[in-house]
């Protein structure tokens, strides 16, 4: 806290925007850098798409582009969302926010993200006891301190490895590329509708230059506060029996197969986020022949969450006979007699730190480019106030009645009780209290270099290699403690809890549920506990499995030869390489067996050889195609190789568990595409792709005996090939020849199709389907007007339905639903140096949901519209 209230004093003499870039291979690149970034800077939304455009025509492989105005200027919260409108890419949100990548309908796991062209270390979720590895959270990323965004699908030799699906380039500001000394800032009040709260946001960028154009600094930073409400209902998944129920009660089943549902939680949850991002950029241009740049990025995150839950569980077996309500092979309704409840509340602090630190060089040596790069990125997440879990139950006796809709967009359960009040404090025992702590550190660190020279071979213009060497460490320490004695089967007055903070829980969905229930007072029950001498205590077997050590070396070296010549007359151009990369990986943690915890440690080692293959041939001035081939690989995440095991209670016992010898996914993937550039600032592409997936990574549920008790073990195992192919289409227009006042019109659209063949196994069988987390239509849809200072946005982004987990042992597959977004934006110039802005995020109040089977429930949440009242200058 004393953290957050220094940053908010020194906050006037911080304000900034937009850091410092990667260097590039070549002067002649620089110089069309240079160009283009300032028309980034100076020009209207419209001229950056043309940057765009051009970023994308001359890219040495398959790369969409999104420049730095696109960015500042268009509603989004950070980099994931001004990326929804590429083509091909979709995101993942939580909370409202955009914290994922899809590129080409492949989860995020199938992304790499890098800086400047680095790989970056990523945070790891503290929220939960779930985890999620190598992807990279967009949410702690502001948009404002980023100058342009990469989308690379079809890698060149000179590519980091690790990414099937693309590779998303961050790219900064460099202080030499800007060209002049400038300041500018911008102010907003951002409303979150349904949190009812207005935040603000602030940012600016200090840029100096000396007389000579030779050296160069960068001072730029982003704050940000953001209040987040989020109402949710979500069921425990559907089991499929296959001998049916004994719903009538005359001891027979019906006839099977039958899908029924696990409880039901309804949860409200609330967010008081703050960020904050500085980015500093060093540059020295003594000449022609050196360039020698020095860049630092530093973000930091608090996050405080309260959420506040009861559930309605039950055993399907109990119902009242002839009450139960049968909708095409599933149990959507009932009653019950002998069902339990339990009510809690949980809060925690999350502190989010990213460091990254790069240090580049390039300079000409007689016939060569030589380049060198030190990199180093960590990335610290942490509980900074632990979890505290506060919780209450009945476990039998409970009387209620329960509906399940149907997915359609805006339907949550219906619960209602015969016997129990969710709000007298007498019918509620309680349960337990459950403390939990979690630290998570990423280090990235790598040393690279690059040399080319011009040759003359056979139409190859240019020869390049290079090598590099990294290092990642991903340490991970969770530990839990409880507390039953005093709170198991106690009740407590009603000056041990306090009002439930929101009166409209839900409001939006159809359904009947109880919308207000207890909320317990935390200085009341956490007063005592836990003590200093539970947190001096050596950790628990428990606390060491949780517990892992990730160490990974990569050593990689590429060569590749780039091609300018000719075909029939016709410009032909692009590359021909290979990256050789050999892991090492490390994968240390602790076992428990008969209660005793062993330390254990794993270690695997591959190589892998990465042919790439890039050409584009210019069939007119304005006609271009390409084709491209290349082996690529996905690394596992870094939680599915700890060797660890998680056991989680509950009315269905669970457990994770980890693979140290997992491989990595593997993949031949090919692309071709065909470009039209009819005039300035209009493109029409059309593109297709395959991909060969083997050794593809995927999840198995199966039986796990442990003291005694059975789990559902949840794990990652290597298994058989899928397949992933599609077609990408995308148009932009800025219709300036027609007639004032229409001359200002513009128009961009994309449309990806993908589509997933898989084989997943289930212990003896193989099941055919679709592969996970793959969205096979998605489509973004932008019309903007610019004129005479005014400004006019509205975009819109969809993606299709998107399998989230295969059914396996008698599990129902779950399934995202299709979701949509409309954004705007509204500005207008009062003077050549500033403007005033509004923006809109989710003007349609869209929710999520997730579906299995039959379109039958799974979850529902509603996080509401985001409105957004700025201005900005520029001096």
């Amino acid at each position: 806290m004393q953290q957050r209230h220094l940053r908010k004093k020194l906050l006037p003499t911080l304000i900034g925007a937009i850091a410092a870039g990667s260097i590039s291979l070549n002067t002649n690149a620089q110089q069309d850098i240079a160009e283009l970034e300032e028309i980034i800077v100076t020009g209207s939304y419209s001229r950056s798409l043309q940057s765009a455009i051009d970023a994308k025509r001359n890219a040495p492989s398959v790369t969409d582009a999104i420049i730095a105005q696109d960015i500042g200027q268009f509603p989004a919260q950070n980099i994931a969302e001004a990326l929804q409108r590429v083509t091909g890419v979709s995101i993942v949100r939580d909370r409202g926010e955009g914290v994922y990548v899809r590129v080409r309908g492949l989860g995020s796991n199938f992304q790499v993200t890098t800086l400047n062209n680095r790989t970056m270390a990523v945070n790891e979720n503290v929220r939960t006891s779930g985890q999620f590895g190598r992807q990279f959270r967009f949410d702690t990323l502001p948009a404002e301190l980023v100058s342009a965004v990469e989308v690379i699908k079809s890698p060149t030799a000179a590519h980091d490895e690790g990414a099937i699906g693309g590779t998303v380039n961050v790219k900064t500001f460099r202080p030499l590329e800007l060209g002049e000394t400038t300041f500018s800032a911008s102010a907003r009040a951002s409303h979150a509708q349904l949190a009812e709260e207005t935040d603000p946001r602030f940012s600016g960028l200090a840029n100096w230059v000396n007389e000579d154009q030779t050296f160069g600094l960068l001072v730029s930073s982003a704050y940000a506060e953001r209040s987040v409400r989020q109402d949710r209902a979500i069921n425990f998944g559907w089991t499929e029996l296959e001998e049916g129920l004994d719903t009538d009660g005359d001891g027979t089943r019906d006839s099977g197969p039958l899908i029924t549902p696990g409880g039901v939680r309804p949860t409200l949850e609330l967010e008081d986020r703050e960020r904050f991002g500085l980015s500093t950029a060093m540059q020295w241009r003594p000449s022609d022949n050196l360039d020698i740049n020095l860049d630092l990025l530093y973000v930091d995150q608090e996050v405080q969450y309260d959420e506040f839950t009861y559930s309605a569980d039950y055993d399907p077996a109990s119902l009242v006979p002839g009450t139960a309500i049968i909708r095409d092979g599933a149990l959507v309704g009932g009653t019950i007699t002998d069902g339990s409840v339990q009510i809690g509340r949980e809060s925690s602090g999350i502190h989010d730190e990213n460091l990254s630190i790069g240090l580049n060089a390039e300079w000409l040596v007689d016939d060569w480019t030589l380049s060198g790069d030190l990199f180093h990125s960590s990335a610290d997440s942490e509980d900074s106030d632990p979890i505290r879990r506060t919780r209450f139950r009945v476990t039998e006796g409970i009387g209620f009645s329960f509906l399940f809709p149907k997915v359609d967009g805006d339907s949550v359960p219906s619960i209602e009780y015969a016997n129990a009040d969710l709000n007298d404090p007498s019918q509620w025992p309680g349960r337990r209290l459950e403390w939990r702590t979690i630290r998570a550190n990423d280090e990235e660190q790598s040393l690279q270099f690059d040399a080319s020279r011009s040759i003359q071979l056979a139409g190859f213009t240019e020869f390049a290699t290079g090598i590099k060497f990294r290092e990642r460490t991903r340490d991970y320490f969770r530990r839990d403690l409880r507390l039953s004695e005093g709170v198991e089967g106690e009740t407590f007055d009603s000056s041990y809890f306090t009002a439930f903070p929101a009166d409209d829980f839900l409001g939006n969905a159809n359904g009947s549920l109880p919308q207000v229930w207890l909320v317990p007072d935390e200085d009341k029950f956490w007063s005592n506990f836990p003590s200093a001498e539970l947190l001096a205590a050596d950790l628990t077997s428990g606390d060491l499995g949780n517990s892992y050590r990730i160490e990974e070396s990569i050593r990689s070296a590429y060569a590749m030869l780039n091609l300018d010549s000719e075909l029939a007359s016709m410009p032909l151009r692009g590359n021909l390489g290979v990256r050789v990369a050999q892991t090492e990986q490390v994968s240390s943690g602790h076992a428990t067996v008969d209660g005793e915890s062993t330390p254990v440690s794993f270690s695997n080692e591959y190589t892998d050889v990465l042919p790439s293959v890039n050409f584009a041939l210019d069939l007119r001035d304005d006609l271009i195609t390409r084709v491209a081939a290349a082996k690529v690989i996905t690394r596992a995440d870094l939680q599915d190789m700890a060797p660890r095991l998680t056991f989680n209670s509950g009315d269905i016992l669970t457990a994770t568990g980890g693979n140290p010898n997992l491989e990595p996914f593997e993949a031949w993937q090919y692309d071709a595409t065909l470009e039209w550039y009819p005039q300035e600032s209009t493109a029409l592409t059309a593109g297709v792709f395959y991909k060969d997936i083997s050794t593809f990574i995927q999840t198995q549920i199966s039986d796990l005996e442990f003291n005694g008790e059975v789990y559902r073990l949840t794990s990652k195992v290597n298994g058989s090939n899928a397949e992933v192919s599609g077609l990408e289409l995308a148009y932009q227009q800025v219709f300036n020849t027609l007639p004032a006042p229409f001359d200002g019109l513009g128009v961009q659209a994309n449309y990806t199709l993908t589509d997933s063949s898989a084989v997943y196994v289930d212990g003896d069988e193989r099941i055919k389907g679709e592969l996970e987390d793959v969205a096979k239509n998605s489509y973004n849809l932008t019309a903007f007007y610019e004129k005479n200072g005014l400004a006019l946005r509205f975009s819109y982004s969809w993606r299709d339905g998107v399998l989230n987990q295969i059914g396996t042992n008698s599990l129902a597959s779950e399934n995202n639903a299709e979701f949509g977004s409309l954004d705007f934006s509204a500005a207008y110039d009062l003077s050549e140096s500033t403007s005033l802005f509004i923006e809109g995020i989710n003007v349609t109040n869209e929710v999520q949901q997730l579906f299995v089977d039959g379109d039958e429930f799974r979850s529902y949440t509603d996080y509401g519209r985001t409105f957004v009242l700025g201005a900005r200058v520029k001096l």
